[in-house]
């Protein structure tokens, strides 16, 4: 009887891992069918084959291919082998992963990650989140994603602006697609880039203080505004730094009450020092210090100018009985614009040259 042809699968298993081997290959062959490779009436190779070209022992492949048969997804036939099944919902025409940070990332990085997702999902890509942990020494681990990796993937986007991570993927030759704030170089195996523009609305609030005659403007933060900081200084406009230590973990409600504390013990020197201008670096801390500062009587905006940050998306509860003046992120159209990007790489195999997003600045009647 002449051997039937079958197509080799287009992974390989970290064998390292040797606990999950048999889900990693059952990983493989299901990403393999819903994605296509493997289409309904396909017959899979052998279990004796399965092992020899994925290295593994024969009773690791049965076990794996006994996992997609118990989903549904093949059928075992005397004589024929495992034959794929007619699928219950379209195929997916490719596998997208989406690196994220360790740390759970920021309102903004969450809005963005999940409408990238939601719009690569839409349109019949199997998108996944791969987050890449921390160890005990503070290094990215990064055995996660390597294993992630070892499936078939189409393309590889990191949204989040680690150099470290970048690194790592062009180290190991992976074709991605990375979000950055850097104007450098792209690393190696980069093959487009989306840049996110501080400076666009940092100048026009720069260029609104000199308009406005200000000299010196306080700057209220949780996280260091390198790029606020120095635009300000380069103006010729004095800056004072005020840093605010957030408990661990802190988010929400949890950074207004830490910032309405910090700044109820300031009010004296906010008065004593006549400061007039103040930005602060999220919509949360100028939450806290809006009812600090309303409550101790300062009259906003005529005796205290206030900038801050918004997230246009996260429902922080920022209000005043007029607009704020504000430097303004939409993560929500900023993920559009990446999915764009995205998806017209996966469709014509070429990435835009001039991908670019970042705040806008919003004048409002606070400053």
């Amino acid at each position: 009887m002449q051997k039937r042809e079958f197509k080799k699968p287009r992974f390989s298993v970290d064998r390292s891992q040797r606990g999950n081997l048999a889900l990693q290959i059952a990983d493989g062959l299901r990403t393999a069918i819903d994605t296509g490779y493997y289409r309904p009436g396909d017959i899979l190779p052998p279990v004796r084959d399965l092992a020899d070209i994925l290295g593994v022992s024969m009773g690791i492949a049965v076990q794996a291919v006994n996992r997609i048969r118990e989903e549904g997804l093949i059928s075992p036939r005397p004589a024929v082998g495992s034959v794929v099944c007619a699928p219950d919902h379209p195929h997916w025409k490719g596998k997208v992963l989406i690196v994220v940070p360790p740390d759970g990332g920021n309102t903004a990085d969450n809005t963005m990650s999940a409408v990238l997702r939601n719009n690569l999902i839409s349109n019949g890509y199997l998108a996944l989140t791969a987050p890449v942990l921390r160890g005990e020494d503070g290094k990215y681990d990064f055995s996660l994603l390597d294993i992630m990796l070892h499936q078939q993937t189409d393309l590889v986007v990191q949204l989040h602006d680690k150099p470290d991570i970048s690194n790592w993927l062009s180290s190991h030759n992976i074709p991605f697609i990375c979000c950055t704030t850097s104007s450098g170089d792209l690393p190696r195996s980069c093959i487009g880039v989306v840049r996110f523009r501080k400076d666009t609305a940092i100048s026009s609030f720069v260029s609104h203080c000199l308009e406005k005659n200000i000299d010196r403007v306080t700057v209220v933060s949780a996280w260091k505004q390198r790029a606020t900081v120095e635009a300000l200084k380069a103006a010729g406009i004095g800056v004072d730094d005020w840093h605010i230590e957030l408990p661990r973990g802190a988010a929400g409600a949890q950074i207004s009450k830490t910032a309405l504390d910090f700044i109820s013990e300031r009010v004296s020197e906010i008065r004593d020092r006549h400061i007039r201008s103040m930005f602060f670096t999220d919509d949360y801390l100028t939450s806290g210090a809006l009812v600090a500062l309303l409550g101790a009587g300062i009259r906003i905006p005529d005796e205290l100018n206030i900038v801050t940050l918004v997230n246009k998306t996260n429902g922080s509860g920022l209000t005043f009985n007029v607009p704020f003046t504000r430097l303004e992120a939409d993560p929500i159209d900023w993920g559009r614009i990446v999915s764009e990007s995205v998806l017209g790489y996966l469709k014509d195999g070429a990435f835009a040259s001039d991908v670019t997003i970042g705040s806008r600045y919003v004048r409002g009647e606070t400053f």
